[in-house]
This record gives structure tokens, C-alpha cells and sequence, in this order.
């Protein structure tokens, strides 16, 4: 499918569970055009390998997203579902050299959370990501804990 987008002189943006697998594929990303972006909700391997069973670990997504990084191309991470939000601040420390952008969540899943305070969530991870200088969005179950007047793009260009 991406060949033929490419084809087609069409953009496109994979946001992948898969980690290094899609390596396979790097050749077919243009740093112009193209994006590539994987969900992270921890970077703990022990706890993802309970949660996640069989998907790829944290550290196999991180390491695909330096991948792409290094060959130009636009990455993002899906911060969501933020099951504690400690762990995703965490995530934000480690991978922010080689992230061009962040989309913050909340949870799909009330049951699984370590948080409540979602206000407090979502400023703390403002403030992170500032503290960074990472463009960031903050999606829609989040929004209403903005400051006011907070800028908070809905599109944001996915290439360089």
C-alpha cells in the first residue's frame, strides 16, 4: 500500500504497533512528505510484556522511531492510553531528541488508570513538553483541562 501511495505522489503517515518490523519499509518514507509514528504508553518491558502480551516492547518501538529520525523522517508518538501518568512523563524524558511531535490522551479503559486527576495530567505533560520544545497536541477527552486561550492546534504539518 505505501508503494502505491508513493506512486501516486501521495503523502502518508503509519502509526504502528510493530516497532522495528516496519524497517522493512524505510526506503519508502520521503522526509518531505511522509510520517512515521508509534503508540507509547510505557517503557517498562516487564510491565508491557503483562499488559501487552504479545506486542512489540516499548524499547523495540523507541528503537524504530530512531530509526526514522535519523533518516530524515517526521516521527510522532501516540501518548495514549496513559495508564499512569508518571510512566508517560517518563516516556516524554526518553524519546524527546527523536520525536518531532506528541498527541496526548487519556484512557480508553477507566478500569486500567493509575490516574484520576486528569487536570493535573494534562498540565504536567504541558509543562514537560514545553520544557522540551516539543509541538504537541492534546486530544479531544483532555481538552477541557486547557488553560484558557491555550493554542492548541488541530492539524499539525507531519513532514519536514
Amino acid at each position: 500500500m505505501l508503494q502505491v501511495l508513493k506512486t501516486y505522489d501521495l503523502g502518508f503517515c503509519t502509526l504502528i504497533k510493530g516497532g522495528t518490523r516496519s524497517l522493512r519499509d524505510i526506503d519508502l518514507f520521503r522526509p518531505d512528505r511522509d510520517a512515521f509514528a508509534s503508540t507509547l504508553t510505557s517503557l517498562d518491558d516487564h510491565f508491557f510484556a503483562e499488559v501487552g502480551k504479545r506486542a512489540v516492547l516499548p524499547g523495540d518501538r523507541i528503537a524504530a522511531l530512531r530509526a526514522f529520525h535519523d533518516c530524515g523522517i517526521f516521527t510522532w508518538v501516540s501518548l495514549e492510553p496513559t495508564i499512569d501518568v508518571e510512566a508517560s512523563l517518563v516516556i516524554v524524558d526518553a524519546s524527546h531528541e527523536l520525536v518531532d511531535l506528541y498527541k496526548v490522551g487519556r484512557v480508553n479503559y477507566i478500569r486500567i488508570t493509575k490516574t484520576n486527576d486528569w487536570q493535573d495530567y494534562t498540565l504536567r505533560m504541558i509543562r514537560k513538553l514545553q520544557g522540551h520544545g516539543k509541538v504537541h497536541y492534546i486530544k479531544k477527552d483532555l481538552q477541557k483541562h486547557l488553560p484558557h486561550g491555550y493554542h492548541n492546534p488541530l492539524r499539525v504539518l507531519q513532514h519536514h
